[in-house]
Parts: C-alpha cells; sequence; structure tokens
C-alpha cells in the first residue's frame, strides 16, 4: 500500500463511521488535475466511447430548420490515473464521484445552435477500480436540421446529431460508436412524426485548418410524418371544396348564385394554401406536394368560374340574338342539327306576302264566327270569286266592305309577322340555354377527368412507403 494511502487508513480507524468510499474518492482526488489528459503516456490516445439515446423529440420547426430532442448521452473512456486495488479499500470496486472533480471529454454536438448542456455538469461518474469510466447524463439540445418538403405532407426527413471532441483531435482523443444505431428503448412516441430508425456511423474528417484527423460519430433519425392530420384538416377540404364548386356547375345559369358559389370556394382554396405555407420553409429548390396540390385544385376551379361565367352568357344572350355557330355545338358534343332543330327550333311556316291572298278566316272561337260571313275573297289581279261555287265575280263597289276586310287582312299580318319574330327569338334563346346547360356537363366531365388524372400521376411519382 502506498505511503499516502496508509496515512489515511491510519487516521480513519479512529474515526466513528469510518467509510472507505469516502476515504476512497479523498485519495484519488487529492493532486488530481481536471485538465491533463489522463495517460501516462502522452503519445497515447484516450479512448472515448459514445452512445446516445434518444428519449424524446420535443418539436421539428421547419420555418427555422431546427430538431430539438431529450437525450440521454453515455461517454466511456479509461482514466489511467484513477486505479487503485479494491482490496486494499474494503472490497470497493466502483464510486460515484461528481463529474465536476474528474477530467471529461469534451464531445459536443458539432451542429448545436443552443448552449450544450442541462445541469448536466451537476451529474455524476461512475469511476471502476481499474480505471474504467462511465458517465450518463441527460441534455437538451436543438441543432439544426435541413428539412426536404417536396413531399410535404407525405415525406420522410433525417436529423442528424454529430458528435466529436471540439479541441482534441483523433491522435489524443479517438471517438468510437458504442454500437451500430442509437438507443430508443426508452424513446417516448411523438404525435407527429414515426421514428423509422437511429442509425449511427464513425467518420473521421481533415479540415482545412488542421493537418490531424478528427473522429465524430453522427447519429440520425430519419423520420416519417403522420399524416392523418393533414388528410383530416388540410386534403379533405381541399377535395370537398373542389367538388362543391364543380356541383355547382348544375346550378341553373339563371341563378344569380352560380358564380358566387364558384368564386367563395377559390377563396376558401386560397385561404387554405396560405394556412399550410405558413408552417412551410421559405425555399425555391422545390415546391411541396400540398402546394402543388392545392395550385392544381385553384386553377381547376377557377377554370370552372370562367366557363360558368361563359355559360351565364349563353343562358342570357340578347345582342344580336343569332343562332348558335355549328362549331360550337360540335365542341360541346351536342346531338345533331336536326335533333337540336326539332327541340329548340320552330317549326317552318309559310307566311303570306302582301301579293298573296289577303283573305283569312277571322276572329272564330268555338267553331262559330263572330262575324258576318265573308262570300269572297280578292286575289292578285282583283279578280273575284264566289266563296262557295269558285265563279268569278265582279268587284265590289268602293262603299262596300272589301276595304275593312283588307285592313283586316293586313292588321292580322301583322300580327302573324310579330308572333314568328317572338317565336322565333324565343328559340334562338332556347338554343343559347341549351347550350349553356351542355357547356354545365361538359365541363363538369373535363374536370373530373383532368383532376383525376392529376391526382393519380402525384400519388403515384411519390416514393414507395410515404403513402398510408
Amino acid at each position: 500500500m502506498e505511503p499516502r494511502a496508509f496515512v489515511l487508513l491510519v487516521l480513519a480507524t479512529g474515526v466513528q463511521g469510518f467509510s472507505w468510499e469516502a476515504n476512497l474518492m479523498t485519495y484519488l482526488t487529492t493532486d488530481y488535475n481536471v485538465e491533463p489528459r489522463p495517460v501516462l503516456d502522452h503519445n497515447h490516445a484516450v479512448n472515448v466511447t459514445l452512445d446516445v439515446a434518444l428519449a424524446k423529440i420535443v418539436s421539428i420547426d421547419a420555418m427555422k430548420q431546427t430538431f430539438d430532442t431529450n437525450l440521454w448521452i453515455r461517454m466511456y473512456w479509461t482514466d489511467e490515473t484513477l486505479r487503485w486495488n479494491s482490496s486494499e479499500w474494503g472490497d470497493t470496486p466502483v464510486i460515484r464521484i461528481s463529474s465536476q472533480k474528474i477530467w471529461r471529454p469534451d464531445i459536443l454536438p458539432y451542429n448545436s445552435i443552443l448552449p450544450y448542456g442541462n445541469n448536466f455538469e451537476d451529474s455524476f461518474a461512475t469511476i471502476y477500480s481499474d480505471g474504467s469510466v462511465s458517465w450518463l447524463f441527460p441534455v437538451t439540445t436543438r441543432t439544426t436540421c435541413s428539412l426536404d418538403v417536396t413531399y410535404f405532407p407525405y415525406d420522410e426527413q433525417t436529423c442528424s446529431l454529430q458528435f466529436g471532441s471540439w479541441s482534441f483531435d483523433g491522435l489524443k482523443i479517438d471517438l468510437f460508436n458504442r454500437s451500430s444505431s442509437g438507443d430508443t428503448s426508452s424513446y417516448k412516441r411523438n404525435e407527429e412524426w414515426d421514428l423509422v430508425s437511429f442509425e449511427v456511423t464513425r467518420s473521421v474528417y481533415v479540415y482545412d485548418c488542421c493537418p490531424e484527423p478528427y473522429p465524430s460519430l453522427t447519429f440520425r433519425a430519419n423520420l416519417r410524418r403522420k399524416t392523418l392530420f393533414y388528410n383530416m384538416n388540410v386534403i379533405a377540404p381541399c377535395i370537398l371544396m373542389l367538388f362543391v364548386s364543380l356541383f355547382g356547375t348544375w346550378v341553373p345559369a339563371g341563378c344569380g348564385e352560380k358564380l358566387s358559389l364558384g368564386v367563395n370556394m377559390l377563396l376558401a382554396l386560397v385561404f387554405f394554401i396560405q394556412a399550410v405555407n405558413q408552417g412551410l420553409p421559405i425555399t425555391s429548390r422545390s415546391i411541396p406536394y400540398a402546394s402543388q396540390f392545392f395550385g392544381a385544385t385553384i386553377l381547376i376551379v377557377a377554370i370552372s368560374v370562367s366557363f360558368s361565367s361563359f355559360g351565364i352568357m349563353f343562358h342570357f344572350h340578347e345582342v344580336n340574338l343569332k343562332k348558335p355557330p355549328p362549331w360550337l355545338k360540335t365542341l360541346l358534343f351536342l346531338p345533331g342539327y336536326r335533333i337540336w332543330e326539332r327541340r329548340c327550333g320552330k317549326k317552318n311556316r309559310v307566311v303570306p306576302s302582301p301579293d298573296s291572298s289577303s283573305c283569312d278566316h277571322l276572329d272564330q272561337s268555338d267553331g262559330e264566327s263572330t262575324s258576318r260571313p265573308v262570300s269572297s275573297c280578292s286575289y292578285p289581279g282583283n279578280e273575284k270569286l264566289d266563296y262557295e261555287t269558285g265563279e268569278e265575280k265582279k268587284p265590289l263597289p268602293e262603299h262596300s266592305g272589301g276595304s275593312f276586310l283588307a285592313n283586316i287582312a293586313r292588321n292580322l299580318q301583322a300580327i302573324k309577322t310579330t308572333a314568328d319574330n317572338n317565336e322565333e327569338q324565343e328559340s334562338l334563346r332556347d338554343q343559347w340555354r341549351a347550350l349553356a346547360l351542355q357547356l354545365d356537363k361538359v365541363l363538369m366531365v373535363v374536370i373530373f377527368v383532368v383532376y383525376g388524372t392529376v391526382t393519380v400521376i402525384m400519388f403515384t411519382t411519390l416514393p414507395d412507403g410515404l403513402v398510408r
């Protein structure tokens, strides 16, 4: 036994409540220097083994590109100046001492953006009789994490924690991983992210500043975003608003709320995309899938609103009312011209001209005439024919009722012409209304096909395993 240990042992035997452990701590820490590396040969490196347990993912801030975690740090090394023979110290093989009283490796996360630690300096280290030291402590850290939001909200992210010595190169402190992956046995599940894996790799870097090698351990947390929240609160309302807008095309063009419905849906979609983008980083590298989906939906709804405006214009078409052009009927897949004419067109009628007969049946109701019988009609050449026999008769005198009947005939002709014109105008209006109705039908079919195709393409181009 060394003289110093013998003196301490002799003094301790006279003290009530003698403690081998307390005296051993005093023995080990007397004249101990915490600054130099704990090696007897300065040419030897201190081999430090690092293990990291991921206890909890506190948060991932996409806007700030940060990764907040609760970690349990475990470091193991050998201190060649802290050794003893346990049989000489009351069979004490292990002691626990404040970590501030011994040398500690300055292993830090390189990509940390906050002061490292959570009062871990007050933690204790475990020292074994052969000089082995294990130092375990919890820590809350915030590190940088470059998020790729291309496939948001069906994305996977990898956030790294790179540990290494800040002051010593690999010739002084060599760093090793304890296992091929980090410890996740005590991991507390996160409500937004699924932890896929927590792997660790060892790397050795030679920086421009220094020729010596610098080993480091990189722990990579592979995370997959949970999509239920976004499916229910983002994607589903977007699809629902699109269907409401599309079914709004069935609203009659004469209804004033038809256009208002589409515009309201368009504004709601713009609001949704603004709300979603507020939680995403400002990046020009890629457009998130959610933004692409919203953008396609907004474009389709905008086209629907635009064509609904055309439908309303067709429905209320009044200025220079003409028959719809055949190419427009063909474009909208309308039935053949003859079928349309039977539905909306007026029947062809022969309208007597002033040179033809000016005699019509007058004011007949219930099969009885309310005027006196007409016995003759006038034809070109002012010839007179008997109404019953058809024989030519002499012209009536000027003071007879011929001029009166002629005036009636002209008035009836004018009324008939006006009625025919009104009927023709109404027929043209019916054709334009049918055109507006067919435009809505074709628009709905086309948009359903286009939107379905866009949706299938977007979801089939996602990497395997992202959509669950």
